[in-house]
């Protein structure tokens, strides 16, 4: 099945102006602009002219190595040159019909990935690899090659089924998690124990984004929205049998690595 075999595309088929773009930076978040509203703004500013005659762009963000996430559908109203000649600017308006496959189709890009701007009816109408889960957030990649927002935390926290993946890892194990606050580079040096392991005391984040911790409560009375900057890693895994003697000492280990209490959010 390709991109023009599903229904909401159907639209497209005797069009001839569309064109699917894979959009990959390593500056920006991309799902965070998406999230935020301002993934339309970032689209249309490129410092040459991706969009060319098109009518319509279908748009993807890069994925793994060869494939892509489905982002929208934008209609193209308008083309400028600023006048040195150096930076296109486009409007465009979104496309209605789409939210059902938003953040949910996957397609497979394939190895051309440099060119990441493509005619729909050439070489764009890309194969449909898969349809996600309503509320995935990603694939689990190992427990030392992530890292969470707040937001995909939350929503993965609260969408178990559809993550199922992490839910069963992140349940299995002990470990020393960080809290980096993206914002002012602030961390903070915690662990998780026992049953449930840090999927549950990363649960209790999600519905309360200080933790119970001293000082992200000081941070977040003084700066309320501070929380929406913080990101989630993992430091060290230990087996869901270590004692809490064990998971603490290991906690306060990487404490002094990193300074944590010195310039960070740890009180102790």
């Amino acid at each position: 099945m390709n991109i023009l075999d599903l229904k909401q595309f159907s639209r497209f088929e005797n069009s001839k102006n569309v064109k699917v773009l894979r959009h990959r930076s390593v500056k920006e978040d991309l799902w965070g602009l998406v999230r935020e509203g301002r993934f339309e703004q970032y689209q249309n500013e490129q410092s040459w002219d991706v969009f060319g005659n098109a009518e319509y762009i279908i748009s993807f963000i890069a994925e793994r190595d060869r494939y892509a996430k489905f982002a929208g559908v934008w209609r193209v109203t308008e083309k400028t040159l600023e006048p040195d000649g150096k930076r296109f600017y486009y409007k465009t308006e979104e496309c209605a019909g789409f939210n059902e496959l938003k953040l949910r189709l996957v397609v497979f890009w394939g190895e051309g990935t440099r060119s990441w701007g493509q005619w729909l009816h050439s070489k764009g109408n890309k194969i449909v690899s898969e349809l996600l889960p309503n509320n995935y957030v990603m694939d689990f990649p190992g427990f030392y090659d992530f890292s969470l927002s707040y937001h995909d935390l939350k929503l993965m926290i609260e969408n178990p089924d559809s993550n199922r993946e992490w839910h069963r890892m992140l349940s299995s194990i002990s470990g020393v998690y960080l809290i980096l606050n993206k914002e002012t580079g602030q961390q903070y040096v915690g662990s998780a124990y026992g049953k449930g392991g840090i999927w549950q005391r990363w649960s209790y984040y999600s519905k309360n984004p200080t933790g119970g911790n001293k000082l992200i409560q000081e941070l977040l009375s003084f700066s309320p929205e501070s929380y929406k900057a913080f990101q989630f890693t993992i430091l060290r895994v230990l087996e869901p049998s270590s004692t809490k003697d064990e998971v603490f000492w290991q906690e306060k280990l990487l404490k002094q690595k990193l300074g944590s209490r010195a310039f960070g959010l740890n009180a102790n």
